[in-house]
């Protein structure tokens, strides 16, 4: 007698049940019931293929199950499983990539998935690098192969380093789909035109290499509001300027401002001293408040010396400005040190001259050697 199909199919299913062990069977009821609550069809096979070899929920599967057809094999969902699996993915972030992107379980490992990997490693990516890529930047997946591969090619030229690529991707999953064309090389010719070197350029786009990815009119702005505190674009100090206030909005530029005033800085000291020490506005208020308040109180340094010297004001509190000023006072109070030396230039000696000049010297006082320890 010939059955028809849904009579076979019902016959497989009921004579597969038994088999099952308790758990199969209670994920199997349990995608069930979900059918039967929400009045839809009976789940799919590949809503059952989600939760017990995926580890989805059921909910999750039926869900995703209506992105996947009609499929009714496991060839070709286990064929993309393992060949993930094989290049170093564990269950968790199998699940993770493929509850955002469950139509990857159609891809055709040979033609798409072997030659994007094969790729990847030929740029110098080991099997971990691909796997934190994928994870965290589905577009390496879904794009057309030239098209990423001329993304990364670019990345890894500007950044020097596939560790730091990596790393970018990690944090942002959107950094591989940029528009070359629309969006990074127009930008980068921006830079250009403000007069900045290839090497200033290149220390830009290594530290702040989202800077280059936000829409151009942003950037434009960002050099306008440089320019417009003073800075020339043929100034030296035009970069550090320019990736200093990318990272501090005008409001906390302005509450840094209003902090010096209180020292008694006017707002030409406070623009002065800024355009000499750019990194200033970007400590906290509180770090500085301590710093200006040891540097007032303790080492009797005046607040206009400090405006013409901004630099000492980037210095650590507890690691150089306290352990300096003591060496020096100690040795003064010893009768061992006369000279009338700025407090900048000794802040300032890198630490072999320092401990030199001012400490190894004096070793028959090893008080005094405690006192920088």
């Amino acid at each position: 007698m010939n059955r028809s199909p849904y009579f076979s199919l019902l016959f497989k299913a009921l004579t597969f049940i038994p088999r099952r062990r308790p758990a199969d069977a209670a994920v199997f009821l349990s995608t069930r019931s979900y059918s039967a609550a929400s009045g839809a069809p009976e789940s799919s096979f590949m809503a059952e293929y989600l939760v017990r070899s995926c580890g989805f929920d059921p909910d999750e599967a039926a869900k995703a199950s209506k992105l996947l057809g009609r499929i009714e094999s496991r060839h070709q969902p286990d064929s993309v499983l393992g060949f993930f699996k094989s290049h170093g993915f564990d269950d968790a972030q199998m699940k993770r990539v493929l509850s955002v992107n469950p139509q990857w379980l159609l891809l055709d490992v040979k033609n798409t998935l072997a030659p994007k990997f094969r790729a990847f490693q030929d740029l110098g990516f080991s099997c971990s690098d691909i796997t934190h890529l994928v994870t965290s930047n589905y577009t390496v997946i879904s794009h057309k192969l030239p098209n990423i591969f001329a993304k990364i090619q670019l990345w890894q030229g500007l950044l020097g380093s596939n560790d730091l690529l990596v790393k970018l991707c990690k944090r942002n999953r959107r950094f591989l789909g940029y528009s070359i064309e629309k969006r990074i090389q127009p930008n980068i010719e921006i830079l250009r035109d403000c007069g900045i070197t290839d090497q200033k350029r290149s220390v830009i786009i290594r530290h702040l290499p989202l800077l280059i990815t936000q829409k151009s009119e942003t950037l434009k702005a960002l050099i306008s509001r440089v320019e417009g505190l003073g800075v020339a674009r043929t100034s030296g100090m035009f970069h550090r300027t320019f990736m200093v206030l990318s990272c501090v909005s005008e409001k906390n530029f302005k509450a840094h401002l209003e902090f010096f005033k209180g020292f008694g800085w006017s707002k030409d000291d406070f623009l002065a001293a800024f355009r000499k020490a750019p990194t200033l506005v970007g400590y906290s208020l509180k770090s500085l408040q301590r710093k200006m308040e040891f540097l007032i109180n303790e080492t009797r340094c005046s607040p206009s010396y400090l405006a013409t010297q901004p630099v000492i004001l980037l210095l650590s509190l507890e690691k150089r400005l306290i352990p300096r000023y003591r060496i020096l006072t100690g040795l003064k109070s010893r009768g061992l040190h006369n000279g009338n030396i700025q407090m900048v230039s000794y802040m300032m000696y890198p630490e072999k001259k320092f401990l030199e000049k001012f400490v190894i010297r004096y070793k028959e006082c090893p008080e005094h050697i405690d006192l920088y320890n």
